[in-house]
Parts: structure tokens; C-alpha cells; sequence
């Protein structure tokens, strides 16, 4: 796996508190930019000079935010409650977490796991149902509520405990959505691109698309390229026509969601250009979901926008899996678009 991809993917980020992954990505390409700007949400911008400008304005945009939980109750027993941020309760029992804990004055990460009802103080009806996430709490260790309040405060944040790396002919790690996106971004500005370009690397995208709404109004762009992770639903179970995408078959290219359809044309023009490059790309065939392209296409006169999207399973989850070949599709995707589309 490589290692800056896999460096960002352990950085913490939910969406709030992203400074953790801008900071890293902000150090990484300072060099190769004309100019940074971190907003006061903390979308982090950057200005890319290329071989020309052209007469419009170019944005590329990936959003640094993860899934994850915060903190919203400290028991007497010193047993932590919580709410999530886009994490479906179905996923989150039994999982080992980590917390980064703010009450001493400054930043410390406490592993916990989160825990409910034994099964066998279930009765046979209620084993067979997913329970809710405010039945479940995080156990970090904690004697009593004094003790854990040492360390957790009400809103810390909470993230998945899980380790990146290779996993078969895939990769696996927490947060593959974005800093997949992230990942690709980065490379583009280090290196040579054709067309002077701005960079957004924004926030808050997982309850909203909140980041984009400054970003993109700052920036003004005439055409945008969002760079994202999204749900291959290639597994067992799930009927051919509702897979979405398929991981290792090339980055998905959206030609509409829940939240924008996308002009034909540039639609039609940004796969000719992949074509060209003879760039592995299949379509998103399923609609549904959204990202940060919705806020962009609506900013001041309007935008033509492109979502190129890499295959990743068991999205918002402990583990998603992904292929780096399709990551690479994705860069190679957005070479072509800078190359052949301004």
C-alpha cells in the first residue's frame, strides 16, 4: 500500500475536525503551490500553476472529513455515550475505537470498545435485531464518571480503530472515503499539469456537503472535478443491477445522483478524454447518494461538473476495501481531463 495513501487513511478527521488531515496535506504540498489558503471552516485551497491558464477557472475538490462517532454522555459507571456521524447502527457493536480525549488540556487518544446487552441477557426476539446506537456505549476502562471525565469530554470525537494495508490484490483501512480523493489530488499537484488550477481539499462533507458551499464561492469555478470514494456494492447478496460500481474494474464516472445530474456534454467530453489515455473507467450504474459536485454545480453563475468516483467496499465502516489500481485510474482520469477538456 502506498505509503502517503496510507498515511492519510490513519490521520483522524470527522467531519468538524479535520485539522489532523489538513495539516498533513497542507505540509506535503506547500512546495507546489502559488498560493494556500485555509478558510475559516477549514476547507484547505490551493493554487496550482500549470504550463498555461486557461480563460475559465478550473477546480478539483476532495473532501478530508471521515465517519465516525462523538461523544455525548459520560455515565456514573464511567461508560461513554454517543451519537454517530454517518455510521449506521449496524455496523458500530463490538468495535474497537479510539478517542481523542480533550479534558486534560490537550489531545490524548484513549482506545475504547463499544459495547451493549450481553446475548445472553437477550431474550431470542431481540438478537435478531440490530440495536440502536443509544443503547450502546464506549467502555474505555474507566472506574466511574469521575474517573473517565480525567480524560473524555462531552463532543470528542470518535474514531474507528483499525490498521491499514494490503488485503488479498485490494487495500483495507478506516476512511478510504475521501482520502482516496485526497491521495489523487495531492499527486496532481506534484506534478506537472497542464492547466492553472485550484485545489480545494474541503470539510464537513459527510453531514452536508457544508465545506464546498465556501469553497467553491471562493473560488468561483467554471468547471470542477470532484474526486471521491464511493459504494461498489459488488459483494454477495446484492442484485447485479443495484452494484454500483465494481472494485478493480477502474474509476466510476457519475452521470447522475441524488443531488445533481450532470451536463451530457462535458459528461461525454470527460470519457472521450479518458478514452484517449486509455484510462480504466466504468460508469456509476446505480443512482443514488450525492457528494460535494451538488454545491459546486449551484455556486454563483454555475459550474459543469465531473464526479470520478473509485470503487470502495463496506463504505463507512470499520474496514473498506479498495484497489489501487482503480485509485490510479483515478489520477490518470483527471490527467486526461487537464490534458485533453481546457
Amino acid at each position: 500500500m502506498d505509503e502517503m495513501l496510507k498515511t492519510l487513511c490513519t490521520k483522524n478527521g470527522l467531519s468538524g475536525d479535520e485539522g489532523d488531515v489538513r495539516d498533513y496535506i497542507k505540509e506535503l504540498i506547500t512546495p507546489y503551490c502559488k498560493e494556500i489558503i485555509v478558510d475559516n471552516l477549514g476547507n484547505l485551497i490551493a493554487y496550482k500553476e500549470g504550463k498555461k491558464t486557461p480563460d475559465f477557472t478550473v477546480m478539483y475538490d476532495a473532501h478530508t472529513d471521515e465517519t465516525g462517532y462523538y461523544v455525548k454522555k459520560i455515565g456514573e459507571d464511567g461508560l461513554i455515550y454517543f451519537d454517530s456521524i454517518g455510521v449506521t447502527a449496524a455496523v458500530t457493536p463490538g468495535k474497537t475505537v479510539t478517542v481523542k480525549a480533550t479534558a486534560s488540556g490537550e489531545d490524548k487518544f484513549i482506545d475504547g470498545v463499544i459495547g451493549l446487552t450481553p446475548i445472553h441477557m437477550t431474550n431470542a426476539e431481540n438478537r435478531s435485531k440490530v440495536p440502536n446506537i443509544s443503547e450502546m456505549c464506549i467502555d474505555i476502562g474507566a472506574k466511574s464518571k469521575e474517573d473517565a471525565e480525567k480524560y473524555v469530554a462531552i463532543a470528542d470525537s470518535v474514531y474507528f480503530k483499525s490498521e491499514a494495508g494490503e488485503f488479498g490484490n485490494f487495500i483495507k483501512a478506516k476512511a478510504l472515503d475521501d482520502r482516496v480523493g485526497c491521495y489523487v489530488l495531492i499527486k496532481m499537484i506534484m506534478s506537472d499539469i497542464e492547466n492553472s488550477a485550484w485545489f480545494s481539499f474541503s470539510v464537513q462533507e459527510e453531514v452536508g456537503c457544508r465545506g464546498t458551499q465556501a469553497s467553491a464561492y471562493r473560488i468561483k469555478p467554471d468547471y470542477a472535478v470532484i474526486v471521491e470514494g464511493t459504494t461498489a456494492a459488488d459483494i454477495g447478496n446484492v442484485e447485479d443491477i443495484r452494484r454500483v460500481c465494481h472494485v478493480g474494474e477502474g474509476v466510476s464516472l457519475s452521470y447522475a445522483d441524488s443531488r445533481t445530474v450532470y451536463d451530457p456534454e462535458f459528461i461525454r467530453k470527460v470519457a472521450d478524454a479518458a478514452d484517449k489515455e486509455n484510462v480504466k473507467w466504468q460508469f456509476k450504474t446505480y443512482v443514488s447518494g450525492g457528494n460535494d459536485a451538488g454545491n459546486i454545480e449551484r455556486t454563483a453563475a454555475g459550474t459543469k461538473v465531473c464526479t470520478l468516483s473509485v470503487p470502495v467496499r463496506y463504505l463507512h465502516s470499520r474496514i473498506s476495501v479498495a484497489s489501487e489500481s482503480d485509485i490510479e485510474a483515478a489520477f490518470d482520469f483527471c490527467k486526461a481531463i487537464d490534458k485533453h477538456c481546457f
